[in-house]
């Protein structure tokens, strides 16, 4: 066995990255071919999330805000507080969902600072 039968790891890797992009082009025609009904599924499972959504936090604060406010007596200002408390929610999770920020309440993808982003070396040479 010499060097000649051993295969280039950078080869391998390359083939394998062409047979997922033809599997990726075949499922995308397939998908098409259909009559893009995929992509419509798509769009009316998001439309039906973002309505979901937004009407189950007005509804949810607004029976709370009930609920508290005929068991404090305050009628009706506890209710119409948290129903614009949820109108609020309901439209930050409609603004989470749309722009892609699909990630738990306090979690977020994080950005380089100021420093980190000094000390990346972009160079190719060592120094």
């Amino acid at each position: 066995m010499d060097e000649r039968d051993t295969q280039d790891p950078l080869r391998d890797l390359e083939q394998r990255l062409d047979r997922a992009r033809r599997g990726r082009e075949r499922n995308a025609s397939g998908a098409s071919a259909q009559g893009g009904q995929s992509v419509f599924g798509s769009a009316l499972g998001l439309a039906l999330r973002i309505g979901v959504e937004l009407v189950v936090a007005v509804v949810v604060s607004t029976a709370i805000g009930w609920a508290l406010d005929r068991w404090l007596g305050t009628a009706p200002w506890l209710m119409i507080g948290l129903f614009f408390l949820g109108v609020a929610a309901g439209m930050v999770n409609v603004w989470r969902t749309v722009t892609g920020m699909g990630m738990a309440v306090g979690y977020r993808r994080q950005q380089p600072t100021g420093e980190e982003q000094k000390n990346v070396n972009w160079s190719d040479d060592e120094e």
